[in-house]
Formats: structure tokens, sequence, C-alpha cells
């Protein structure tokens, strides 16, 4: 959130001047892996931990820590080039590498501990098992990916830092997308059975729409063996395989999650729903209606990403609250969601529209145009990113200081 910050306040106009642009990069690095990689694979994690009933592992969780540190210290002023290649940018240092080493061998170990319950849950009918089942089996089809990404392409010393790091991370990444996609599936039935109070209802063909997220998984990979990832014909499968294997499994369930949902303002259950839903679906019709390499990307990105991130928001009220701890600033919890939902549409919106007029991705400042739309656009982004980020900084200090008087009074 510290890095969203920095880098939404270093594009906005009438402040971008007091962010120095050097460490824009920088900052962008570390928001996106942090954000995005590190937050949303534990967050996978957490949800194997609490649904499915396998052994833990405290020292996985070490490790990953370690890693998670490591890669917040190496986007700190220091050595290293931040080079900006899409889904996990780098910064060349040892921290750095050292760091993601560690949070992927951590992540790998916790994938194999939840492996022999997601085969057997692939055949279950309780769909809940059945989508956690497929979230670990996509999770394991990313590890192969990393690593045949590593043997096909990390020999490969290209002049350009920015290609090499896109080639070895395109298929992984778009993995991550579909694992995400598989979250969000468990987290939005997890909120509706808060929400309704009751078991929710289930299609009996979304155990097919589950297995086509899987299918998706192994064609990204498959592409990979005999595709250069930066090639047309990769980059085209893959959004193909976007648009039909993600688009379509996660329209079903939405369409059989409105059948039964009842809107409740205090429930953060049913607000985190909602407006997950809502910014999942503005940030996906953006990618269909097409773009450009222009800000409409992160636009279209933070949507579908950013509706995981508030939906693990909402479900960790209620989470807490079944653990029987009092959670803190209780009031103001219960609106967390809405702060943090209309910063991110206030976000998109700003980042959509100066991208219908050409605004450059990963640019900092606003020298490069005059125009009064493009100059308003950004402020609302701008506007945004304070609201996204103190919704962000409440959910922080809210969990935060719960866990901690449950531990001291524990002791």
């Amino acid at each position: 959130g510290s890095f969203a910050f920095l880098i939404g306040m270093s594009r906005a106009p009438g402040v971008s001047r007091f962010f120095p642009e050097d460490y824009f990069r920088r900052a962008l690095v570390g928001h996106v892996d942090l954000a995005i990689v590190c937050w949303l694979l534990i967050s996978a994690i957490v949800l194997w931990n609490h649904f499915l009933e396998s052994p833990q592992y405290k020292n996985s969780f070490r490790i990953g820590a370690l890693g998670v540190a490591l890669i917040f210290l190496s986007a700190l002023p220091g050595s290293g080039e931040a080079v900006l290649n899409n889904y996990v940018p780098v910064i060349t240092s040892p921290f750095f590498f050292t760091g993601i080493c560690l949070f992927f061998l951590a992540f790998c170990l916790s994938v194999f501990d939840f492996l022999g319950e997601g085969i057997l849950g692939l055949s279950s009918e309780n769909q809940y098992k059945n989508i956690l089942s497929v979230s670990v089996i996509i999770a394991l089809i990313m590890m192969v990916a990393v690593l045949a990404s590593l043997l096909l392409l990390g020999g490969d010393k290209l002049d350009d830092q920015h290609f090499y790091y896109e080639r070895l991370f395109w298929a992984p990444g778009h993995i991550q997308q579909i694992l995400n996609a598989s979250l969000l599936v468990i987290v939005w039935y997890a909120l509706l059975r808060e929400t309704i109070g009751k078991e929710p209802e289930f299609w009996g063909f979304l155990e097919y729409a589950n297995r086509i997220l899987i299918i998706s998984a192994l064609l990204l990979l498959a592409m990979l063996f005999f595709f250069d990832p930066l090639d047309r014909v990769f980059k085209i499968g893959a959004e193909v395989i976007y648009g039909l294997g993600i688009g379509i499994p996660l329209f079903m369930h939405i369409a059989n999650i409105f059948r039964q949902y009842i809107f409740v303002a205090r429930k953060p259950a049913s607000s985190a729903l909602l407006i997950s839903i809502i910014i999942y679906l503005y940030g996906i019709f953006i990618a269909y209606g097409g773009f450009d390499n222009d800000t409409r990307v992160p636009a279209h990105y933070h949507g579908a990403v950013t509706a995981l991130t508030l939906a693990l928001m909402g479900f960790a009220f209620h989470m807490i609250s079944g653990f029987r701890m009092k959670i803190a600033f209780e009031k103001l919890a219960r609106y967390q969601p809405y702060l943090y939902g209309l910063g991110m549409v206030f976000f998109i919106s700003g980042l959509f529209v100066s991208g219908l007029f050409g605004a450059p991705r990963k640019t900092p400042g606003t020298d490069w145009t005059d125009n009064p739309v493009v100059l308003t656009a950004l402020s609302f982004m701008g506007i945004g990113t304070l609201l996204a980020v103190a919704g962000g900084a409440l959910f922080v200090v809210y969990v935060g200081v719960t866990i901690y008087r449950e531990e001291t009074e524990d002791e």
C-alpha cells in the first residue's frame, strides 16, 4: 500500500513533482511484487489452511516471511536496477533474487502440503472442496511453468533485461491470474454464505466450469514448450484462453451468486461481495473492449486483481469473527469495503479515461500532456489512490490490532 501511494502520487497532477522520478520504478516493482504476487499467493495458502485439513508446517512460513522482507528491502533506495517487465518485475540485486527464490520455495512447500487433498478433492461433489482442489492443482501447474521457464529460457542471455524477464515470467504470470480467478470463486461463495446465513446453492454444471480453469492453465503451460512467450501467437493464444477459459467460468459463477444474493449494508461480507464483483466486471469489460499499451492495461488488471483483494478483506472480517475475536474499531471495519472499493473505482476510472487519450503506462509525472481531460482523469486516479490506500491501511490496522490483542490476552 505504501508503494501504491508513491506510484499514484507520482502520476497525479500538481503533486507529482514532489516525488522523485527515479524512485517511481523501484516503488512500482515493490508494489507489484508485494501487493499482487506475494499478497495473493499468501492468501491462497490462508484459504487452503482455513478450508482444507492438511498438516501445518511452520518452516514454510518462516522461509516465506524472510523472502517477503528481502523483496521489500530491495525496493527501498539502494543498489540494483529496476526492470519493469510484466507480472514479476525485478530489481537486479542479490537481495531481491534471494527474496523471490525464498518466497517461491515457501509457496512450493505449501502446495505440496495440500496436493494430496487437492487431487482427491477434484472428484468431490462438495463445490467448496472442488474449487479449492482446483486452485491447488492450478498452483502446481504454475510451479511447473516457473521451472519450465527457467529451464527453457533462463539460459538465454538477452541484451535487453526487460525482454529477458518478460519471457521468463510471462507464462507463470498468466497462470497466476487463473489461480486468482479460482480464489475469487472460493471467496465469493464464502462471502455469500455469510451474507445469506446458509449454504449457497450450486448449479450442477458449475463443476465443469471449475475444470475449464484447470484446462486453461494446462493450455498455457503447453504453449510454453512450443512458442516463445513474446511471439504474437503466444500472446493471441493467451488472450483467447483468458477470454473464454476464465471469463465464461466466472460469469457462470457470478450468475449463480446473484440469483441468491441479498444486500445487507452493515455486513462486510455483503458489501465486499457486491463491490468485488462490480470491480471485477469493470476490469474485465475494459479488457474485452480492447486496449493498446496505455493506462487501460493497469485499469484492467487492477479491476481483476483488486476484486480479489477486496473480497479477501471482507472474508478476513468474518473469519476473525468466527474465531470469536473482538474486532478492533469494529464500526469502522464494517464500512472498510466501501472506502477501499470507492477508491478503486475512482482509480480504475482515472486510468481508463486517461488511457483512452493515449496516456502511457509506467510513466510518472504529467509533462507529456496538457489535455484537460487526461489531467482531470489522472486527478481522479490520485483521489482514488488516497481513498484505496486509506481503506487498505484501515484493514491492516484493525486486523493487526485485533490479532495483537488476542495474542496478548492468550499470554
